[in-house]
Order: structure tokens, then C-alpha cells, then sequence
């Protein structure tokens, strides 16, 4: 069915095109300023040029030609803008239909048609547990997925792994140097953290003193073991299939996966796909070969393979010892995303200052004559801070690691659950905690663009009003109670509901709003945006409270206003819950 918004767009350029006065070509309708008391609006200045008459003097011809109708319940003239209002009491009904009909579909399009995308998310690193460096990416991806699900593509998620290289090379020497923890989940991840610092710092000591050694002209000294040669050399030999280093490598793999999905569960995070760096381990050597081959890469005088592309820095596709680096699995990565999925868009989420790398990768996999046709796409995202600003890292101590995370968010809520509805079962309440403290970590991020760096400020994550998961989660649970205490009077179901009775200024700007998500769903698709639909979410809350002071519903003057009421009520918890859902949170029935 075409949405409403879609239906009175459509009338209102064939009545415009009706008139014989303007060529179609040249309609063009906008959205008119907040101030202006109308719905769409068709600039006169281009036709008008086309007809060599005043852009006035045209949109008062058109007025006078347009007779309301369908949707377009007035039409009128404002110097060179033609304004359309939509009918009160036939837009009413007409969106109240649709979200009735559509249900948890309401939002969604088919314009993807089942073509493929391939979204990039996630992507922890093996042996490090997950924080909130990990959380935007994660968050923001599953938000890009379930847009784009919503509009009718076909989409792939992928966890691309950092299980492979150099940083495991460094992994393998630590748990060989000190010993493999005896430890299990997140414990052994943090020992597995700290045996692996203790490795860098003392591979950093080494560096520093042949630095020293060099800068005052002494031998340079030796080390036994050499601790970066031994990192490389566990590399290559993980790489070369050491049966020790595979083992190594794979209870790692298995023991951060088992502690990642623990807060995968909690945010609602779903893969089709959790390859690793080590999935394109057989792709490699072919790929380092195709890159001379094509010539988008060539032998550097140290033996090393690199490349040298549209004024980028050069960057290393193949070391000089035979390892690979990132760059060469996201290559092989890229090859076998092409072959195996045939996506019309590739979208990585990564961290913004990636965003080098992302360019050099696009550039040889030009290079190489790949994704000629096919949208190679990256979203950086800025980092968390703490409320004054700092940066949150390990070596500060100041990391905020996400189960702690989400701990921390869901005990915070359940202490405003028992401070709002005591009166809630006991299992209800652990529910409701865990809905609004993840809900209140996810919507923290996402509604505000992902480019900026973002606060951890938990008192204006929990709030209960103003632009938080908390206020939305609200707003959605009252339209519920409402129905509920109607229900519980026999006032659900008992009359058909007739939307012309909604005629109030706070029903009327509530409806059009509500009419709204579609195109917010596109438009957050077209700027892989999520905080648009976040946006819409904010707005539709807050003209709902604006609603329901100004309209009373459940002692609405009539039975028939208090069913048109209900109605409007009852949609709107749909639509409400319809963009939460977009952005991976939940809305529950009560709180």
C-alpha cells in the first residue's frame, strides 16, 4: 500500500500537472517551513521562468485551477509558493489505516528489492575483551542492518574477526613467555590482557634501549629472546599452520567468542556471519600475486609488496618476511565478499581513524578492476569520552569495558524501576531494567551522528524526559497503560472508531508526525543515519505528551471521541515501538 505521505505527494503533483499549466518535469514540491501553516509546497520560480510569467502570478493561476480532493484538503497561494494542507479527517483515517494494517511493518519499503548489502560491524579483536571502543560499532552497524532490512534489501552482517597478524603473534609469545590463564570467561580475557601489556612493555623496553644504543653510537644490544622478533616469528608461524600456534590461536578464538555473545545476547546483536581475519588465510597468496600482476602494487627495494594510489600514502600489502597485514585480508575479504554474496553495497563500520585506511583499500580494489559497480562505503564513528571530556583508554585507566557497561546501565535503571513502579512483579522489574539500562546505552549512542565523539553521562542516559531511550520507553508504555485501563472498562473494542473526530491541533500535528516514519526510514537509509529515525522517535514522543495533556482520552467529552482517542493512542504505541525496534531497542509494556 502506498503510505500516506507517498499517496498525498502523488495527488498533489498530478493536480498541479492536471491544469495543462506546468510541464511534470518541472514539479518539484517541498517541505515547507515550520512556520508555514501547510504540508507540501511547489515552488513557482523554475515553470514559472519556463513560462515567462511572474512565480506569483503562476502559483495564484494554479490556485484558482486546483479543487481540493483525496488527501489535499486546501490549496493556496503564498507569493511564488503553492501550499497544500492535507484533509483533516480523510489524512487521519488514512494513516491510522495504515499503521493498523501494517502493524510492525509500518516504517518499512520494498525499494530494496532484494538486492544485497554487506555490512561490516562489530569486528572485536580475539584475546581483548569487548568495550566501549567496540560499542559504537557494534550498536550503529545492527541499526544500519535492520534500516536496511526494513528497506527491502537483502542484508549480510558481518563480524569481521581480528583473530590473525601480528597483534596474535604478540598473543601466542606472551601466553608462551608467562603461561596460559587457568582462568575462564572474562577473567581469563582480562589475564589474557594483562600478560599481553606486561609482553608490550617490555618489548617497548628492548625498542627503546637499541634506540638509545644507536643515538650514542654504542653496538646495538641483543636480547634473549628478542621479543619483537619472537612476536613476528609466532606470526608467520601461525600463519604457516604451526600445529602449537594453531592451538594457541584457537582456544583464544573460542573463549573470546564465548565471552562476546554473552553481550551480543544483551544488545540483541544478530550475525549471518562471523569470519575472521583467518577465513581468507587460503586467499592470500593469490591476492598478493593478482596485486603485482594488475599493477596497483609492486616489489619495494626492501622485498616488501606495496602500493601507491591516487596520491595516497604508501601502504604495505605484503611484509618483506612474507606475513600479510590487514591490508591484504581486507583485500581478500573484499574479493570474496564480491564472489559470494554479488552486493550492490559493501558499508564498514569502523572507527574514524581508520578512515586512511578504508581509502587506500577502495583505491586498489579500483586498482584491481573490482567494485566497479558496486558502493564500497565507510562510516567512521568519533570515541567515547568520560562526562569532561577525556578519552576513555586502558593505558589511562579509565576503560569502560561492556559487560561492566551494561551492569552498570541495568542496575542504574532497575533503581528507577523500583522508584517508579514498586508495585511490579519481581521478574517484571529485572525485565523492565534490562530493557531500559541496554536501551538507555544503545539510544546514547545513536541519537546524535556518529561522527561525533560521544558521553558517557549516565544522568542524561536514565532520564525520564528530554532526548533519552528512558523518555521513549516511557512515552510507549503509557500509550500501553492507557489501553490497558480502557480495557480494563470495557472502553477497547467496544466502539468503532471514527479518526474524522480528530480535529484538535495536538491530534492533527501528532498524526502528521506519525506519518512521517516511512520517509524517516528512507532517509536514514540514504545518509546511513540511524539518529534520523532516533530523531523521529524524540518528536513523536514529545507530541504525544503534548496530546495527551491537551486531549483527554479515557474521560474524552464523547464515547465516540474516546474511541477515535483510543484509536490514535493505539497507533501510536505501534509506530512508536516500530522506530525503537529499528534502532535495536525495546519498548515495554509497562515501567
Amino acid at each position: 500500500m502506498d503510505y500516506p505521505l507517498t499517496q498525498f505527494s502523488a495527488e498533489v503533483t498530478a493536480a498541479i500537472a492536471a491544469t495543462g499549466k506546468v510541464d511534470p518535469a518541472l514539479i518539484e514540491l517541498t517541505t515547507p517551513r515550520a512556520n508555514i501553516p501547510a504540508d507540501l509546497a511547489f515552488p513557482a520560480f523554475k515553470a514559472a521562468k519556463a513560462l515567462g510569467v511572474a512565480p506569483p502570478q503562476l502559483a495564484a493561476e494554479l490556485a484558482a485551477a486546483i479543487m481540493p480532493g483525496g488527501l489535499i484538503g486546501a490549496v493556496e497561494a503564498a507569493g511564488p509558493f503553492l501550499n497544500f494542507s492535507m484533509h483533516p479527517a480523510r489524512s487521519a483515517a488514512a494513516v491510522i489505516t495504515a499503521i493498523h494494517t501494517l502493524g510492525p511493518q509500518y516504517g518499512h519499503h520494498g525499494e530494496g528489492n532484494g538486492q544485497r548489502i554487506v555490512v561490516d560491524y562489530s569486528a572485536p579483536n580475539i584475546a581483548r575483551r569487548m568495550h566501549v571502543g567496540h560499542i559504537r560499532s557494534t550498536i550503529i552497524g545492527q541499526a544500519i542492518v535492520n534500516i536496511y532490512r526494513a528497506l527491502g534489501y537483502q542484508v549480510i552482517g558481518d563480524n569481521h574477526l581480528g583473530d590473525w597478524g601480528t597483534q596474535f603473534g604478540t598473543v601466542i609469545s606472551s601466553i608462551q613467555r608467562y603461561g596460559k590463564p587457568d582462568a575462564g570467561g572474562e577473567t581469563a580475557m582480562e589475564q589474557l590482557e594483562a600478560i599481553y601489556a606486561r609482553y608490550n612493555n617490555e618489548m617497548k623496553a628492548q625498542a627503546a634501549a637499541r634506540e638509545q644504543a644507536n643515538a650514542e653510537g654504542a653496538a646495538e644490544p641483543t636480547f634473549d629472546p628478542d621479543l619483537e622478533a619472537e612476536a613476528r616469528r609466532w606470526s608467520l608461524a601461525l600463519e604457516q599452520g604451526d600445529p602449537e600456534a594453531r592451538a594457541i590461536w584457537q582456544w583464544c578464538v573460542d573463549l573470546t567468542l564465548t565471552a562476546a555473545q554473552r553481550n551480543y545476547n544483551r544488545l540483541g546483536i544478530r550475525f549471518d556471519h562471523a569470519y575472521g581475519e583467518s577465513f581468507y588465510e587460503a586467499l592470500l597468496p593469490g591476492v598478493i600475486t593478482e596485486t603485482l600482476e594488475s599493477g596497483a602494487a609492486f616489489r619495494d627495494a626492501d622485498g616488501s609488496v606495496v602500493a601507491e594510489l591516487e596520491k595516497l600514502p604508501k601502504f604495505i600489502i605484503q611484509r618483506n618476511d612474507g606475513g600479510t597485514v590487514y591490508m591484504t585480508r581486507d583485500i581478500a575479504t573484499v574479493k570474496f565478499r564480491l564472489s559470494e554474496f554479488d552486493p550492490t553495497q559493501i558499508i564498514y563500520v569502523v572507527d574514524g581513524r581508520q578512515e586512511l585506511h578504508f581509502r587506500q583499500l577502495f583505491a586498489i580494489m579500483r586498482a584491481m578492476n573490482y567494485a566497479e559497480t558496486v558502493a564500497l562505503v565507510h562510516i567512521p564513528f568519533g570515541i567515547v569520552t568520560t562526562p569532561d571530556g577525556q578519552p576513555l583508554s586502558t593505558r589511562k585507566g579509565n576503560m569502560v569495558y561492556l559487560e561492566s557497561l551494561l551492569d552498570e546501565a541495568v542496575a542504574r535503571a532497575r533503581a528507577v524501576v523500583e522508584r517508579k513502579s514498586p508495585e511490579l512483579p519481581e521478574d517484571e522489574k529485572t525485565a523492565v531494567a534490562e530493557a531500559v539500562g541496554v536501551g538507555a546505552v544503545v539510544y546514547n549512542d545513536l541519537y546524535q551522528d556518529p561522527k561525533r565523539n560521544i558521553t558517557m553521562d549516565w544522568e542524561r542516559m536514565l532520564a525520564t524526559d528530554g532526548n533519552s531511550a528512558t523518555y521513549l520507553q516511557y512515552s510507549h508504555a503509557r500509550c500501553r497503560s492507557i489501553l490497558r485501563k480502557a480495557g480494563e472498562d470495557g472502553g477497547v473494542g467496544q466502539r468503532m472508531a471514527d479518526p474524522a473526530l480528530l480535529t484538535h491541533p495536538a491530534e492533527q500535528k501528532l498524526l502528521k508526525h506519525l506519518a512521517r516514519l516511512p520517509d524517516a526510514v528512507r532517509e536514514a537509509g540514504e545518509r546511513y543515519a540511524p539518529f534520523v529515525i532516533a530523531d523521529w522517535c524524540y518528536s513523536s514522543a514529545r507530541e504525544f505528551g503534548v496530546f495527551f495533556e491537551q486531549c483527554p482520552v479515557l474521560k474524552a467529552d464523547t464515547p465516540d471521541l474516546r474511541a477515535a482517542r483510543l484509536a490514535l493512542v493505539e497507533v501510536t504505541a505501534q509506530a512508536l515501538a516500530n522506530g525503537l525496534a529499528l534502532l535495536g531497542i525495546t519498548a515495554p509494556e509497562r515501567m
